[in-house]
């Protein structure tokens, strides 16, 4: 028998994931396929507000389609199609940003009258997709987190490029108000599940967790009632597969365990497995993201000092707005010299891993990274192209499978 799998993510962390998945997806065991490629599913957020994806919203009223279309082409075996799906318009104009994929999903959304399901059920077709993307909730929704000192930064775009640099406590949904969406400020707002993701936890063998942004791709998953709740009730197998670089204004300075501490904290969930990676990225490419960050936060400093000596100029009746504009500096100052420390870039894989062990967690170190870096476009760090450092997709999928075979339900599965 082949492997149910239920991944949980977004962005371009599950791509990878689900790259790998496809790739292993042919190899068979004695008795057959390991992973059943045409009932694997992945459940991707929706919070998407940025780029191609936040303009659609604004403009057309639809969940964000931008996450959708990258997984859809990464199940595609239309190759050609499926490239066509990801161009993207470089003019100045009204397409300009905009990807034909976004594009081609808005307008199936419209035709079949706002259900956003059939809309990738269509696309699934066109691109001859294999498995299902499903959207986490079918809800409208604002993507929110609150800060350590209890400030809320609203959008998910928001989230990592917010001036106020003071870690993030939780996320939490806000109902998006449009046509669709009817929300009283004094009710207690739940964003609900969508009834596909549930059916697809209950029918997994294994659930996979991530890789992914922690507070804007895995997170927004794991607090949408009736989520956590299956996840918690199901017998399968769950992984959660960390991230291997931290993200400036999300997991600055996070280890492995911070990581895990974060989850737990949202969404009380067993985990079987913690996938990290163990070995050093290129020192180059960890000193570029020192380089970016510095010069991100250094901007935020010298915007601080400007308005404070702007105000100065004009009178003394704003010394208070003055001194805690101060206070504001000199903590983004005691950050940056974090911030410097290139260590901090990699998530830690060796911190505290005993503790986790302890509690019945158990985790496994591979070489998980890319031989070769990618330039992306980094908007989280300022804008334009930059090497970065991922997940390597078929040494993920490797790992994963090994640990399938190696565990003894799921190789029993596989007999």
């Amino acid at each position: 028998m082949s492997l149910k799998i239920t991944c949980i993510g977004g962005g371009s962390g599950l791509s990878a994931l689900l790259s790998g998945i496809k790739y292993f997806a042919d190899l068979e065991t004695d008795s057959g396929h390991i992973i059943d490629l045409d009932s694997l599913s992945a459940i991707v957020t929706v919070s998407d507000d940025g780029g191609s994806s936040g303009r659609l919203v604004e403009e057309f009223d639809v969940l964000p389609p931008g996450d959708i279309r990258r997984l859809l082409c990464t199940l595609s075996d239309a190759d050609e199609l499926a490239g066509l799906f990801e161009y993207r318009f470089s003019s100045n104009g009204d397409l300009g940003g905009h990807t034909i994929g976004n594009l081609l999903l808005t307008a199936l959304t419209e035709k079949f009258k706002g259900n956003f399901p059939k809309a990738i059920q269509a696309a699934s077709r066109l691109l001859s997709v294999r498995g299902q993307i499903i959207p986490v909730t079918l809800d409208y929704t604002v993507l929110c987190a609150e800060l350590a000192d209890g400030d809320i930064v609203k959008g998910e775009s928001t989230i990592p490029i917010r001036e106020n640099r003071e870690p993030i406590k939780k996320v939490f949904f806000e109902p998006r108000e449009n046509g669709k969406t009817h929300h009283s400020n004094d009710e207690l707002y739940e964003c609900q599940a969508h009834e596909t993701a549930i059916d697809a936890l209950v029918n997994a063998d294994a659930i996979i967790i991530g890789p992914g942004s922690l507070y804007t791709s895995i997170m927004p998953n794991l607090v949408i009632k009736g989520i956590v709740e299956t996840i918690q009730r199901s017998p399968a197998l769950k992984i959660y597969v960390c991230n291997v670089m931290t993200q400036p204004g999300e997991t600055d300075g996070y280890a492995v365990t911070d990581h895990v501490n974060a989850i737990l904290d949202h969404a009380k969930i067993p985990i079987d497995y913690i996938l990290v990676n163990n070995q050093p990225a290129p020192q180059e490419i960890m000193q570029e993201y020192v380089r970016k960050e510095l010069v991100s936060q250094l901007t935020r400093i010298k915007s601080l000092s400007d308005e404070g000596l702007s105000m100065l100029a004009e009178d003394t009746e704003h010394l208070v707005e003055v001194l805690n504009l101060a206070k504001d500096i000199s903590g983004l100052s005691a950050e940056t010299m974090q911030v410097a420390d290139a260590s901090k870039v990699q998530v830690s894989y060796n911190r505290e891993i005993e503790r986790l062990e302890e509690e019945g967690i158990t985790v496994v170190e591979a070489d998980l990274i890319r031989d070769m870096v990618v330039t992306e476009y980094g908007t989280w760090l300022g804008g334009g192209q930059m090497n970065v450092i991922r997940h390597d997709p078929e040494k993920l999928a490797n790992n994963l499978v090994n640990i399938f075979k190696n565990h003894p339900k799921l190789s029993e599965i596989l007999k």
